[in-house]
């Protein structure tokens, strides 16, 4: 589910007081619209531009998940060039913030707000470069400008991703000034330098990651930025969105929320997702998943048939699944109606499921402490259907996890495994990141749901750690090693589709297994899907029928065939 509502908040706010500020009384030049001003003070774009960030991330994460298996958004990769023209539109309108910040610290006058731009349109416009590949930048956003262009040409991936390199820099430049006004509206970062110097260190850092299969120095650029530091590196430093229980004038929680707040049923989570955390008893499960049933749908009953997941998916039934759970849980003979009931909540679908959703909106899993804001589920926990429970509409102070230390310790555990030359001790990192990752969802957990969420006992955490770490020395070569990660990983990326959706696309892994405990793959759609794997995002059918330069990207530029510059790998699924 796409969020625009942070920005559209924002734009709104910004242009009243803009027109309050910037309009005199007086001056009644009927060639100006008052209610259109060219621009607004730094201090009130500065967060109007940070949510053209966060609207980056959150784009294609939904769709971003479903392509990597996490749940079923967009999973059975059936997309038209009418798909994400929303995500192409809010793009170009959302971005325009940061230009319009840009533009006002040209004369140099402003150069840490010159430096924030910077770093968040190197990190705005890589994502949407992920996502389309080629698209325009060296003329784009210039429709409202002195000398208007409407019809801006289309800029090569590969280019557009050597200039927000250059941008990264360039804000570190601008970060290292004086700043003779202190910086304000800035929510993410406070107006520290030091902090979005770090941040742009970071972002550069993804962005050579991303793309070092495409560029000619790829590994050698990479290596130099690891090598030179200052980048997100501990908890502390994370760089996260943080959402609030805010209701009124206007709602501030989590979009995943929704499902709280009655204005939706949540989207099917995958399965194999749900059951291997189940099997692989980790910590981040009753976070990660909030259950809304305890009750077996009675396969004798046509109604409760028909709302079954298609494909034998469902896990209280499924024979393969319970096995290996008796297995995990040491259970002879029949599986406890106790343990029965706590599985039935965990309602979701396989992969490519493409039968029509049925009317169980209330059995459906939905997301839970993390990163949603919602509700604690362990096992002591009662299954409650969401629907009318007004007492469970509270929280909503979720998060999005932009970049954090726990992604830049896998960053270097890719770069290590996968011969780039970059240095350190991958199973140390592995095993740290781990830990990073499960500590955040803990404490977002606790801070969401404090009269039923727990702190996970050491020993299950050292548990789960030790089985992925014993994986990991089980693997014989670096690229089984990776495998491993990567599946890790995957688990990880529950609320970060992007970033699993970048990493599939750049490496290959985790490669499709059969469901099994611990398994180091990921399911395969249990039904031909009508399309391959999403190597791109297909270009919207709108933008031709305005720009004539997207003429050629819509009709010659296959989603599933033609990758971005840096997608060596060209992911298929075999059927």
């Amino acid at each position: 589910m796409t969020n625009y509502k942070n920005v559209f908040r924002t734009l709104t706010l910004a242009g009243i007081i803009s027109v309050a500020s910037s309009c005199s009384m007086t001056e009644l030049d009927i060639n100006k619209d008052p209610n259109r001003p060219a621009s607004g003070s730094l201090a009130l774009l500065m967060p109007v531009a940070e949510n053209a960030a966060i609207n980056a991330f959150n784009a294609v994460n939904g769709s971003a998940m479903g392509f990597a298996g996490l749940w079923s958004s967009n999973d059975s990769y059936n997309l038209s060039n009418t798909s994400f023209q929303g995500t192409w539109n809010a793009a170009y309108q959302s971005l325009q913030s940061i230009e319009e910040m840009l533009r006002a610290t040209e004369d140099g006058k402003n150069p840490r707000y010159r430096g924030i731009a910077l770093v968040l349109k190197a990190y705005s416009v890589g994502n949407y470069v992920d996502m389309f590949g080629d698209m325009p930048y060296t003329e784009a956003w210039k429709g409202n400008s002195a000398e208007p262009n409407k019809t801006p040409k289309f800029d090569k991936d590969a280019d557009i991703y050597e200039d927000l390199l250059k941008l990264c820099d360039q804000a570190i430049v601008e970060l290292a000034k004086p700043q003779p006004v202190a910086v304000g509206g800035d929510y993410m970062g406070s107006g520290n330098a030091a902090t979005w110097t770090r941040i742009a260190r970071t972002v550069k850092l993804r962005l050579l990651l991303t793309s070092r299969k495409g560029r000619a120095n790829g590994n050698a650029e990479l290596k130099a930025a690891f090598d030179a530091g200052g980048y997100i590196t501990t908890p502390a430093q994370n760089w996260t969105y943080l959402y609030s229980t805010q209701v009124s004038p206007v709602d501030n929680r989590h979009p995943w929320y929704f499902t709280y707040a009655g204005q939706g049923d949540p989207t099917y989570i995958n399965h194999q997702l749900m059951g291997e955390m189940i099997l692989n008893k980790d910590p981040r499960l009753p976070f990660y998943f909030y259950r809304q049933t305890s009750r077996i749908l009675d396969q004798n009953n046509p109604t409760d048939r028909g709302t079954t997941p298609f494909g034998g998916s469902y896990l209280p039934l499924r024979e393969s699944f319970l096995s290996e759970y008796r297995r995990a849980f040491n259970i002879t003979g029949a599986i406890p109606a106790a343990d029965l009931a706590y599985i039935a909540g965990y309602f979701g679908r396989d992969r490519a499921d493409v039968s029509g959703a049925a009317a169980d909106g209330p059995l459906r899993t939905a997301p839970g402490t993390y990163p949603a804001g919602g509700v604690y589920s362990d096992r002591s926990t009662a299954a409650v259907a969401l629907t009318g429970q007004a007492a469970l509409n509270y929280g909503g102070n979720g998060q999005w996890p932009i970049i954090n230390s726990w992604n830049t310790k896998f960053y270097q555990v890719e770069a290590i495994l996968d011969g780039t030359g970059v240095t350190g001790d991958a199973r140390a990192l592995f095993e740290a990141a781990m830990r990073e990752h499960i500590a955040v969802v803990v404490a977002q957990g606790l801070k969401s749901d404090p009269s039923k969420a727990k702190t996970p006992a050491t020993a299950e955490v050292d548990a789960y750690v030790k089985s992925w770490l014993d994986l990991y020395d089980a693997a014989t070569t670096n690229q089984a090693k990776l495998n491993v990660v990567a599946k890790q990983i995957w688990f990880c990326s529950w609320g970060q589709g992007m970033d699993i959706w970048n990493f599939q696309r750049r490496t290959g892994y985790p490669i499709q297994s059969q469901f099994r405990q611990l398994s180091v793959g990921i399911q395969a759609p249990i039904s031909k899907p009508p399309r391959q794997y999403a190597l791109r995002l297909p270009y919207p059918q709108s933008e031709g029928a305005l720009n004539p330069n997207a003429s050629k990207y819509i009709t010659d530029v296959v989603f599933d065939r033609d990758p971005v510059f840096w997608d060596k790998v060209k992911v298929k699924w075999e059927f």
